[in-house]
């Protein structure tokens, strides 16, 4: 069979067009639909948390929003004044000062494409006007991730340890610290505390406070300072046994340690703690003659000391289970 000619060829039949509107039971053109999906998924105007409100006198980085805020009464705050790193599942703080204050905490997540080096600057700028007491950048801070989960215990602030700021500052009667991340996600986020109470601005900076002696009489770096810095100092060579019992290492450092606990003056409870296989009151019986028998050995070096016994009922994440320690209440 011979071809029609290009003449004879059928015309294709085209629907009717309707200008600026859909034909009623026809679908959408491929562009009308990426623009409906794209309002469908456009997220909401981000907006403050509940209630959220920036610390007294300092003001958030321009167009920040609050993700997280919390305020308490803390008898035992700790402000943080050095180094943080983790070692397998332990915190290792280089420095840091315990006082009873009033905490206000905010988490902030600044807009997109924000830098970092513009939000550190905010805030040193906005503490210009109180004692720096520490600072550090990038992975001089140790690890980001003991910060955020050990220290402020808020997830977003993990970041790589290379894109972190932190900064502690005091002033008579408060203190704040801030902290700068750079998430993976290029969203850069900021945490504020701010800590309000008598005097402490003093104590952070290690004023109004009596020195110090360890058992080599240095000031301010043996368990003495400890004590005066974060109310309580571990005991590293003081190890109990299973049992309790010490034995003539630990005896010997308890004794070497003392000299500078007595200078402080003042009333300090010795703790001992063990954690083995016996039932958890067996524990506590036998921690508290661990604690009487250290009780006695500081107390014959002129100690004001009491003993108390815990057993396994006071972990921490950062030291082993059976130690010995003091604290000053």
């Amino acid at each position: 069979m011979k071809p029609l000619p290009a003449r004879h060829l059928p015309t294709p039949r085209c629907p009717p067009r309707t200008a600026g509107r859909f034909s009623p039971g026809r679908f959408p053109p491929a562009r009308a639909l990426a623009a409906a999906s794209l309002f469908a998924t456009a997220p909401a105007v981000a907006q403050d948390v509940a209630g959220a409100e920036d610390p007294p006198g300092l003001e958030r980085f321009a167009g920040a929003v609050v993700v997280a805020r919390n305020r308490a009464d803390l008898r035992d705050y700790e402000f943080v004044t050095g180094r943080v790193e983790r070692s397998r599942r332990e915190r290792r703080v280089d420095s840091s000062v315990r006082v009873p204050a009033n905490v206000t905490r905010v988490t902030y997540q600044t807009p997109p494409g924000t830098r970092l080096e513009d939000v550190v600057e905010h805030y040193r700028a906005a503490l210009a006007g109180i004692d720096e007491v520490f600072a550090c950048q990038g992975r001089d801070c140790g690890r980001s991730t003991a910060w955020a989960n050990d220290v402020f215990q808020v997830k977003e602030l993990v970041a790589p340890d290379a894109a972190q700021f932190y900064m502690a500052a005091a002033g008579e009667d408060e203190l704040v610290a801030v902290y700068v991340v750079q998430r993976g996600n290029r969203r850069v986020y900021a945490h504020v505390e701010f800590a309000r109470g008598k005097g402490i601005g003093a104590l952070a900076q290690g004023e109004g406070m009596p020195p110090a002696q360890d058992s080599s009489g240095a000031f301010g770096n043996g368990i003495a300072g400890a004590l005066l810095r974060q109310r309580f100092a571990i005991l590293p060579d003081v190890i109990p046994d299973n049992s309790g019992e010490l034995g003539r290492a630990s005896r010997e450092a308890l004794e070497a340690a003392a000299a500078g606990v007595a200078d402080l003056g003042r009333k300090v409870y010795v703790v001992c703690h063990l954690a083995g296989e016996q039932d958890a009151d067996t524990a506590v019986q036998q921690s508290l003659r661990c604690a009487q028998a250290a009780a006695s050995l500081l107390q014959a070096q002129g100690v004001d000391v009491a003993p108390f016994g815990a057993g396994p009922m006071l972990p921490r994440p950062d030291a082993p289970p059976r130690r010995v320690e003091l604290v000053l209440p």
